[in-house]
């Protein structure tokens, strides 16, 4: 079963989803992620507040080495699709069977305009979500 995470520019949020779900190390699941957008992330590997996530919680090793563009391939090869919003499912409507694949839109917005001290509290938070969704999206896949 392949679950992936896609987002816009796969720096931020499918990131931090994919290497948490892959750090949670399911028998069975693959897991990757892609950004419906990924030219519009100024061709950076992943967001410095992503890295600096991914370290603080020992994720390092389960991260993906770079952003990865959503392709009707890379749609059509999963099993679940997890939106962070729904333009992100709409950008891929024309790749997606609905009677094979199970889709969620989790409402996770981007970072937006913050101020640098605002920025990790963010981040937190995001991630905080990310790791909940995550966690019930596996128990009821039957896969906890």
């Amino acid at each position: 079963m392949t679950i992936h995470f896609i987002c816009t520019g796969n720096i931020y949020r499918s990131r931090l989803a994919q290497a948490y779900c892959a750090s949670r190390g399911v028998p069975g699941i693959r897991v990757v992620s892609s950004g419906t957008g990924t030219a519009l992330n100024g061709g950076v590997p992943i967001a410095s507040y992503a890295a600096r996530m991914l370290r603080t919680h020992g994720l390092e090793p389960f991260a993906a080495p770079a952003f990865a563009q959503t392709t009707a391939e890379l749609v059509g090869s999963s099993d679940v699709l997890v939106f962070m919003e729904s333009e992100h499912c709409e950008f891929c409507r024309d790749w997606i069977d609905p009677l094979r694949q199970r889709i969620e839109i989790w409402h996770i917005p981007d970072i937006g305009a913050v101020g640098p001290d605002e920025i990790m509290p963010k981040v937190e938070a995001t991630f905080a979500k990310i790791r909940e969704q995550t966690d019930r999206l596996l128990a009821t896949l039957g896969r906890p």
